[in-house]
């Protein structure tokens, strides 16, 4: 993608978290818009996040990079004490009463512990203003407590710096899910919650990456126009698919922020060929397989 230009103009971010972002909506959205389907990626969730109290204070998507690891977003993870994930295609029903989570569905739910990326920790704690949002990478991930059984096959981590080898205008895919049919009132916890849920899919396309943050993010057009589509409120943490000339699919990066409310504009996805992201979730990884290692010898 050529060098890197920082611009100087500022830009209003709005993460695509479920807990901030439902208060702003009335009626129902998708959150694939514009051209969207089912998709059948088995290793893409749902992850909904608690605080220590119990109460589900969010949910997010999110991505299988092993067994037991899950790759989603930091202002996901950020201030959750667990997790509880699902991997059900959908559409399945759901609803938060009282701050009880009821599943309507038939796969099994998944429990872990949420671990958020150092230094979009330390950003967030320190009082991150808007025009900042973009200078650490939103990124968090989900140890889960047991591995997931029947998901075979776990999303591909791209090599360091991978996204600078794309052009502007790459076509890529966006996957999160569902939709959203009662808001919550504004400033609230995430109490009282009832809809239809769906993994969904739709294409978008990469745009430059000339702006500030850059090294952290690329950004995408979310127009809906030429059978594209784009992301929008409870997408966070889900991945942005490459597939190569031989049909292989790399995890280019995850659904982090748009520029407005209604969904329209470019959006935000933190990469994850970053050097120092990459080093990160391989640790995790390196835990997996000893912890893995040792159970054998055992």
């Amino acid at each position: 993608m050529g060098n890197k230009v920082k611009a100087l103009k500022p830009v209003i971010l709005i993460a695509l978290s479920i807990m901030i972002l439902l208060s702003l909506l009335s009626g129902s959205a998708h959150a694939i818009t514009g051209h969207y389907q089912i998709d059948s990626t088995s290793y893409v969730g749902i992850v909904v996040f608690f605080n220590a109290q119990q109460q589900p204070i969010s949910y997010c998507s999110g991505t299988l990079i092993s067994p037991t690891v899950i790759l989603t977003a930091g202002h996901g993870t950020h201030g959750a004490a667990f997790a509880i994930a699902c991997f059900d295609q959908g559409p399945f029903d759901y609803s938060f009463q009282n701050g009880q989570l009821s599943y309507y569905g038939n796969e099994p739910l998944h429990t872990g512990v949420p671990v958020t990326y150092p230094s979009y920790s330390l950003n967030v704690e320190a009082g991150t203003k808007a025009k900042d949002v973009l200078s650490v990478s939103d990124l968090g991930l989900v140890i889960l407590d047991t591995p997931v059984q029947g998901v075979t096959k776990f999303a591909t981590l791209p090599k360091v710096n991978f996204d600078d080898s794309l052009s502007v205008k790459t076509n890529l895919k966006v996957i999160g899910y569902g939709e959203q049919t009662t808001a919550p009132p504004a400033n609230s916890l995430l109490t009282s919650l009832s809809g239809t849920l769906s993994r969904n899919s739709a294409t978008v396309q990469l745009l430059s990456d000339h702006f500030a943050g850059s090294e952290h993010y690329i950004k995408c057009t979310t127009n809906p126009s030429h059978g594209r589509g784009g992301v929008s409120f409870g997408d966070s943490g889900g991945p942005v698919i490459y597939q190569t000339r031989n049909g292989h699919n790399i995890l280019l990066a995850i659904n982090a922020y748009l520029n407005n409310a209604n969904g329209y504009g470019p959006s935000y996805h933190t990469r994850v060929d970053n050097p120092q992201v990459l080093n990160w979730i391989n640790a995790f990884l390196g835990k997996e397989r000893d912890r893995n290692s040792i159970t054998i010898q055992s």
